[in-house]
């Protein structure tokens, strides 16, 4: 295995193990701050809002600082936050970390670190073994995010005690040293002619960002809705569930998006990308709106489940989708431009639901969530059907 993408699959794995925890304990770490739901929408918002800026410096600046050296940045910061939320229950530094921080709330990273690594991965790899490099480089992010989500769970064994939640910020800020330091070690010979910026893509290539990228942000316009770590508080509100039984709900929905993402390669390879990311994915969709409408957890849990065992599956297909309709030297500006509009497109979801579960609607993020993921995913079959399968 080349070991810079070995390098890769290391830090994919240790973030999304601490965000697998993080993503699911910050909303009942700050309930139980004593801040009201709101507020806690207001805090998923943040954490966005910081992957957005990340990912505007890293477009702005594309064309004057290397991939290793915003990778060592975006490392450190992240170590920073950990340890600030473990120092700190100030709801200024509070907010100040999660802006940092690049946590991932949704078990799949939108910020800089996922722009970069599946930007330069297929330089990493064979090229014929690209589509699974994506899927192995995903499976590995929900299996370790599985892991953080069971490991979530603890705080309740110990009565929901505040140290015990602020032991698991240590463990990130620990965390986030040991990414910068496997980064410190990490060489990709760039090439000074992949550092465009978008003033540099032609005209074919400018079409295809503003499309694509429209239709990336209308899907997470609906994902904002149903992060993860709305998911989880939501099922504590309508259900009274604690972490005991949502650690272990949460792994298993981790688990059954991991060993989809194995599979989602596999079809592709017979369907195409383009039908494998709106088929599954508009399955997915359906399952989703089910989720609230029955008044029993295990229904509802269910349909979570169902809905999680092919709502990824087109993340490796759609990083492979783009491999296919973009140029080597445009990919990193793409997934840095794409994923900053898909950051902002999100921000609105996580406020919105603050204010519907503070009254009562329960409904909404699964509805406006899953309709509007509907929608991206006749619309993006419509304008490519013809140029990928």
């Amino acid at each position: 295995m080349n070991i810079g993408f070995a390098r890769i699959l290391m830090s994919k794995s240790i973030r999304v193990f601490l965000s697998g925890i993080v993503s699911i304990l910050t909303p009942f770490y700050l309930k139980y701050l004593g801040f009201s739901p709101f507020l806690i929408g207001i805090s998923i918002f943040v954490i966005v809002l910081g992957n957005v800026v990340q990912n505007l410096i890293l477009t702005w600046f594309r064309s004057k600082i290397n991939i290793k050296t915003y990778l060592l940045i975006v490392s450190l910061l992240f170590s920073i936050s950990g340890f600030i939320l473990f120092i700190s229950s100030s709801i200024f530094l509070i907010f100040l970390s999660l802006f940092i921080g690049n946590i991932s709330t949704t078990g799949n990273e939108t910020g800089p670190f996922q722009s970069i690594e599946a930007g330069i991965l297929p330089d990493l790899v064979d090229k014929n073994f690209v589509k699974r490099a994506y899927g192995i480089y995903n499976f590995l992010g929900y299996t370790f995010s599985s892991l953080g989500a069971l490991t979530s769970s603890i705080p309740a064994y110990f009565n929901y005690d505040i140290f015990s939640f602020k032991i698991f910020y240590l463990l990130y800020g620990i965390g986030g040293l040991i990414i910068f330091i496997n980064y410190v070690k990490f060489n990709y010979k760039e090439d000074e002619s992949t550092r465009l910026s978008l003033k540099d893509f032609d005209k074919k290539a400018k079409r295809d960002l503003y499309l694509i990228t429209a239709l990336f942000s209308t899907d997470a316009l609906g994902g904002g809705f149903i992060v993860q770590s709305i998911v989880a508080y939501w099922f504590n509100l309508r259900y009274g569930i604690s972490l005991k039984v949502l650690g272990p709900l949460f792994t298993a929905v981790n688990i059954i998006t991991a060993i989809s993402l194995l599979l989602a390669p596999l079809i592709a390879e017979r369907l195409g990308n383009l039908r494998t990311m709106v088929i599954t994915h508009l399955i997915s969709n359906v399952f989703l709106i089910m989720i609230p409408i029955f008044s029993s957890f295990w229904i509802s849990a269910m349909f979570l489940l169902l809905r999680q065992s092919m709502s990824q599956m087109d993340v490796p297909t759609r990083q492979a989708f783009i491999v296919e309709i973009f140029k080597r030297e445009y990919r990193v500006s793409f997934n840095s431009i794409s994923n900053t509009f898909r950051s902002i497109s999100s921000l609105f979801g996580s406020p919105l639901d603050g204010v519907a579960l503070e009254n009562g609607l329960l409904i909404l993020p699964f509805f406006a969530g899953g309709f509007i993921k509907i929608f991206y995913d006749f619309s993006i079959f419509y304008f490519y059907r013809n140029r990928t399968k």
